[in-house]
């Protein structure tokens, strides 16, 4: 019953973790951010920060400040329909200010030369691009001009 006080929409992002999303302070250190995409991704960048301490993925820096707890904490575990956009607006924000080279892990089907068909996402029926990586995060990166370049899995990314 959509006019019933206790009725909460299923896609509705709350206001205050989006606001605090814009606000959480994110400062990765010059040539050590790292991002990801999919599952398979994740996993590649946890290991890789592990064996490499010095970088930081999204979720390090913001454990780095009480904000960033709160927000982190407020996250986990949460309703994707009710954060999605909080983490469009950090992952932005991340590429937006990330510098030198940044470090990306992900599935090789961003890297490949193949028909475009074999790029659909696996949970989307008809969608090409449908990750934070690929809406959000990527287009960031290659506009932003401190970073002076993308490792995609210990690559060179666009060669």
């Amino acid at each position: 019953m959509a006019g019933h006080p206790s009725y909460r929409k299923k896609f509705q992002t709350d206001p205050a973790l989006l606001k605090l999303a814009s606000m959480a302070p994110l400062h990765p250190k010059k040539d050590r951010a790292v991002f990801y995409a999919d599952d398979f991704g994740a996993r590649l960048a946890s290991l890789f920060v592990k064996q490499n301490p010095e970088y930081t993925r999204l979720d390090e820096l913001l454990s780095q400040t009480k904000a960033g707890c709160d927000l982190w904490s407020a996250l986990k575990g949460g309703d994707w329909s009710h954060t999605e956009e909080v983490w469009w607006e950090l992952s932005w924000r991340l590429a937006r200010i990330a510098e030198g080279t940044v470090n990306v892990f992900g599935p090789t089907r961003f890297v490949r030369n193949e028909p475009i068909s074999s790029f659909r996402h696996r949970y989307s029926t008809g969608s090409f691009a449908n990750s934070v990586f690929e809406k959000v995060e990527l287009p960031e990166l290659e506009a932003n001009p401190r970073v002076t370049q993308i490792l995609y899995n210990g690559k060179p990314f666009g060669e």
